[in-house]
């Protein structure tokens, strides 16, 4: 195996890591964006009972539960906000990662099939070597010069 072989072969394995560390920074990346749509639908159909409700008439220490708990809903959105940020900084990380080791893949091939194109060219003119000394030696025995 040759150099050019053995650094394609585990850039190919660096390579299917890269792409598995990517997948699963997107999964939970995606994970984390349905958890925020999630709660952005809690909050929203809170803040229809809250609308709803208040139409009818409620009292002040009822309206206040209400603001509290739509407070705190608010801080978790804001919280899951930062994990979906977050997330999305560990996808893209993990992007450039998996488009470097591809980069260097298609170097270390390009350079494999250049090594493979001279090794090829290489072969072929010492077989054609072979073949021109095997021509000359039989023009010399038919013209009986025996050298």
């Amino acid at each position: 195996m040759s150099q050019f072989e053995l650094l394609v072969r585990l850039t190919t394995q660096s390579l299917d890591t890269a792409a598995e560390r990517m997948r699963e920074a997107q999964q939970r990346q995606e994970g984390q964006k349905s958890r925020l749509a999630q709660l952005d639908d809690f909050i929203g159909d809170y803040r229809a009972r809250l609308l709803e409700q208040g139409g009818r008439g409620m009292g002040v220490e009822q309206w206040l539960d209400f603001r509290v708990f739509l407070n705190k809903l608010d801080d978790a959105r804001e919280a899951q906000q930062l994990e979906v940020d977050r997330a999305t900084q560990r996808y893209l990380l993990a992007r450039e990662a998996w488009l470097a080791e591809r980069k260097k893949l298609k170097a270390y091939q390009v350079l494999l099939e250049r090594q493979q194109a001279r090794q090829a060219l290489k072969a072929h003119r010492a077989e054609q070597k072979l073949v021109d000394e095997f021509a000359m030696r039989k023009h010399r025995e038919k013209d009986g010069s025996g050298v």
